[in-house]
């Protein structure tokens, strides 16, 4: 009540009031920067936000990022979370380094395969070759045999092309079924990953803010004071909200010893007069305060 008699987060109550309510999802003009090659799980994910699209690919992810930031695209697509092997830290450090705006979200089940040039065989493989999240999700069939070494590559589908160059029969790629496909290798085995509902969430930034009429998740970031029982007393704040965190992530603040940002989601919209109460005040107390956005998540459905 006392934020709103000092009419606290004005700055941010009028970027939300003039935010875009219609995603150019149908476009075909849109210019969409995707991580990786044709063919990633980030590919699927800009497809189904943006089914009319073509998009650009680039990578790392620092790529996608550049591409906004010089207006070579008009959105980014990039993996922030996958449900077994959890954050993509690079990805939170990004968004904390540029503060761009989180317009939507989308799961994407992933389905992994190995997959290695044609007439190449499990016991012959030594070799195999993805994405540090895709090494992750498949652990325990890697563990499992001593005779395989994990090695990281910058994308699945990146993975999957430098093992069809290669053309080793002992080298393999833990990839997309599309992205074996797209580039000539054999699928040699499936079902191996330690999560069977494995899904990845992709986020779809932008320099603008959009939030449509039916955006039910609120992301933000803010550093905190290092003193005991700061956190607690900002997360109390939406517990008596009726506010559900649904996602926390701490990183650190590059050049201080042990303080840290704070990434936060929770279901909620700006349309509740509550909520941005809360918003208002919280960009008025807190250090490095940022609204990332509220957007819909498009589920696996």
């Amino acid at each position: 009540m006392q934020h709103d008699m000092l009419g606290s987060g004005a700055e941010l109550k009028n970027r939300i009031r003039n935010a875009s309510d219609s995603m150019p999802f149908d476009s075909k003009d849109v210019r969409v920067a995707c991580f990786g090659v044709p063919g990633t799980y980030a590919h699927k994910a800009a497809m189904k936000v943006f089914p009319n699209c073509k998009p650009e690919f680039y990578s790392p992810f620092r790529e996608v990022f550049g591409a906004i930031l010089n207006g070579q695209a008009d959105f980014g697509v990039v993996p922030i979370e996958n449900s077994s092997a959890g954050s993509v830290t690079a990805v939170y450090d990004l968004m904390l380094k540029y503060r761009f705006h989180i317009d939507a979200a989308a799961d994407i089940p992933v389905d992994h395969c190995l997959a290695a040039p044609k007439g190449a065989l499990l016991e012959n493989i030594r070799t195999v070759y993805s994405h540090e999240q895709a090494l992750s999700q498949c652990s325990d069939f890697i563990n499992s045999r001593d005779n395989i070494t994990a090695k990281e590559h910058i994308s699945t589908a990146q993975a999957s092309q430098f093992v069809a160059e290669t053309n080793d029969p002992a080298v393999a790629a833990i990839c997309s079924r599309d992205a074996a496909e797209k580039y000539g290798l054999e699928v040699i085995l499936t079902g191996f990953q330690n999560n069977p509902n494995n899904t990845t969430r992709f986020i779809v930034f932008s320099k603008d803010m959009y939030i449509e009429p039916d955006a039910d998740k609120i992301s933000l970031c803010f550093s905190l004071p290092h003193v005991t029982g700061s956190l607690y007393n900002v997360l109390c704040r939406f517990a008596a909200h009726g506010l559900n965190l649904t996602k926390i992530e701490s990183r650190p603040i590059y050049g201080k010893s042990f303080e840290y940002m704070f990434y936060l989601d929770f279901t909620g919209s700006t349309k509740n007069q509550s909520t941005i109460s809360l918003l208002s005040a919280l960009s008025d107390e807190l250090t490095e305060f940022s609204f990332l956005g509220n957007y819909k998540e498009i589920g696996n459905q």
